[in-house]
């Protein structure tokens, strides 16, 4: 159950050579530079700071979505770990592939792939929130 909600984030994927023309970045800057964000959103999910992970939506996935539904539906307190698998960014968008370990209340340990977009909007990285 708490993997189906986490499912729900789903992505896009690799930069031009450079760079997308709105952060002027090169796709190598723009793998890490969503890779650092992703990674800091993830350590937050774990910790359960769904409050400080919200921040991390996108503006549109904000205005869409307030910060008491996104509590409600992001359940943390059984994800374990997560593990990046790759990055992947192409024009506006990025696609993150990474593994979450939680616990369920039937199975210990259970691993599940995430795949997740992430967009450049005003220079930031952004995560784009789906239900």
């Amino acid at each position: 159950m708490v993997a189906a909600g986490v499912l729900g984030f789903a992505g896009c994927a690799t930069a031009p050579p450079g760079g997308a023309p709105e952060t002027g970045l090169t796709g190598a800057a723009r793998v890490a530079a969503v890779t650092k964000r992703a990674e800091e959103r993830w350590a937050l999910l774990i910790k359960g700071d769904v409050k400080a992970a919200y921040a991390y939506l996108s503006p549109a996935s904000r205005a869409v979505t307030s910060l008491e539904r996104y509590e409600a539906r992001t359940r943390t307190g059984n994800f374990r770990e997560y593990k990046l698998d790759r990055v992947s960014c192409e024009a506006e968008t990025c696609r993150v592939r990474l593994f979450l370990t939680f616990d369920h209340r039937v199975m210990q340990g259970v691993v599940t792939p995430i795949e997740e977009t992430w967009v450049f909007e005003g220079g930031q990285a952004w995560f784009v929130y789906r239900e």
